[in-house]
Order: C-alpha cells, then structure tokens, then sequence
C-alpha cells in the first residue's frame, strides 16, 4: 500500500475539518475547490465536458467527498455499520442518491458522445479558443454545481451536529419525515431521467442502424414521454429540488448564517432556469424540424405539456 505523505495527511484533514466545522462560507469555498478541480481538466479536455461530463462527475466528487467526510468516524472495515449509518440518515441516503446521479450523467454523456457522430462533432465544434482560456468558465460553471450541492453539505453538517441532528430525533419527527419525502423525490427524479435518457438514446441509435433520415421524427413517444415532451429535464427538475429540500428542512437549525440559503437557492434558481430555457428552446426546434409530420404532429397533440404534466 502507497504511504501518504504527511502533508497530503495534513492537507486531507484541513480540508474535511473545513467542511464539517469550519464556517458555512468556509465550507462552501471547499466545496466549490472540489468542483472546480474536477471541472477544470475536463474543459480544457474538451469545452463541452465543462455543462455535461464535468458537470456530471462533479457532483459525483463532490458527493464522494461529503460522504467520506461525514463518515469517517465510521469503522470503514464494517460495510454493514458504514451501510447503517448511510442509509439511517435522510441527509446521508440523499448525498448516496447524488453520488449515482453524477456517475450516471457523467457516463452517460461520455458514452453517448463516443457512439453519436453527430453529439462528437458538436462537442469538437465548441473547442474553439485554447485550453486556458476556457478556465473562467470552468470556474463559472463549477460554482453553479457548488451551489447545486451544498443543500446536501449543510444538511450533512446538522445531522452530525450533536445539538441539533436530526438522526437523534424521534422517528415520527415530522421534520425528519419531511426530510426523507424529499429524499425519496431526488432518488425519483434520478431513476425517471436514466430511463428516459436511456429510451431517447436507444431509439435514436436505432433510427441511425436503419438508416432512416434525420430530418424523419421517430420518437421516443411511449413510456415515460406519456408524461410529458422531455421527461429527463423533469427527472432532473425533480431530483435538484429534492436535493434542496433535504438541506430546507435542516436549514432552520442553523439560525446564525443565512449562507445556506443564499447558495442554495441560487444553485436551485440556477439549474430551474437552464432546464426551462433548454425545455423552450428545444421544442421550437422539434417544431421547426418536424412540423407536419403524422407521428409527430399526433405525438405533441396527445401529449400536451413541454416539462410539468397538466402545465402547458
């Protein structure tokens, strides 16, 4: 086994003591170092990887280093107690749920990528200035996903806080129940945007294997895009306010700072934006690409709502 250097020892424990009891700005600083040291080499990989694969394996690192932070009282040799402290806890099944969002959209986008001509040049059509000049919107990007994330921190950090942990409460505490809705809506939100990613993806790789021409509508009509047009965006929609709650709820334990607030909700306001404009701006241009054609045009009458379900 590779001995670690005192100073690497030394700088791992500044760091996690930084996140579980330094201030709440403290803390959001070090979470927004971990983004942008992940974000940072994909953008000057690739400009693209800065809003897809970085985005996705940020929050993956930022979530595996939350979890190993607030775990590491735990004996790591017993899987089942690391298991029973993950999942006793709202805020810790939370950070799990996150963690598997950002290695599934990070994945996801590589693989789509490598296999899509189409997606592969239009990620090599953006890396237009050189790689460090790309860095101002890695940082950029990399505090957005900071923002993102944090509601799970601070929940983090007040359900290990022994005054005010919400693991200690009693079951039926309402605030925990509130807690673990919101949990369970962010694990919702995660599974219905892998599978609708994953039926889009499908169909479309089939559609190219037989040959059939782009500018041709061919779906995906069933399934989850039953519930509405773009069902990933809402997957995603759904997991991030999840995430947001889990930390609302515990917010309220931490009177003296109103930063989790503040970086909650610009991430949260963050991401709603990016995924509406998206949601807009790809619907005009299925409108402009496929109107007047039978499956579509049957497609968008059954199925009315861009995003929400009954919410034009």
């Amino acid at each position: 086994m590779m001995a670690v250097s005192p100073t690497v020892a030394a700088a791992a424990t500044a760091f996690t003591q930084t996140i579980s009891m330094g201030t709440p700005l403290q803390a959001m600083m070090a979470l927004y170092a971990i983004s942008a040291a992940t974000v940072i080499p994909l953008t000057w990989w690739r400009t693209g990887y800065s809003f897809s694969v970085g985005y996705g394996l940020s929050v993956a690192m930022m979530s595996l280093a939350l979890l190993t932070t607030f775990t590491s009282s735990v004996n790591n040799s017993n899987i089942a107690s690391l298991s029973k402290v993950i999942f006793s806890s709202p805020s810790h099944f939370t950070t799990v749920i996150a963690l598997l969002y950002g290695l599934r959209l990070g994945a996801f986008i590589y693989i789509r990528e490598q296999n899509v001509q189409e997606k592969k040049n239009q990620f090599a059509a953006l890396d237009k200035t050189s790689p460090i000049k790309r860095t101002p919107l890695a940082l950029g990007v990399s505090l957005l996903y900071a923002f993102m994330v944090s509601p799970v921190m601070f929940a983090l950090r007040a359900a290990t806080t022994t005054t005010t942990s919400i693991i200690t409460l009693p079951k039926n505490n309402m605030l925990a129940m509130m807690q673990m809705v919101f949990a369970y809506m962010a694990a919702f939100g995660m599974i219905l945007e892998s599978v609708a990613d994953q039926h889009k993806y499908i169909v479309k790789l089939n559609s190219r294997s037989n040959k059939m021409e782009d500018a041709v509508f061919v779906g995906p009509t069933s399934w989850s895009y039953t519930l509405c047009r773009h069902p990933n965006y809402l997957g995603e929609i759904l997991h991030w306010i999840g995430l947001f709650g889990t930390g609302c709820v515990t917010f309220s334990f931490n009177r003296t700072s109103i930063t989790p607030w503040i970086c909650g909700i610009l991430g949260l306001w963050g991401i709603l934006s990016i995924m509406f404009g998206a949601t807009s701006r790809l619907d005009k241009k299925q409108t402009e690409k496929y109107i007047g054609q039978i499956n579509y045009e049957e497609w968008k009458k059954r199925v009315k709502w861009s995003i929400v379900p009954y919410i034009k």
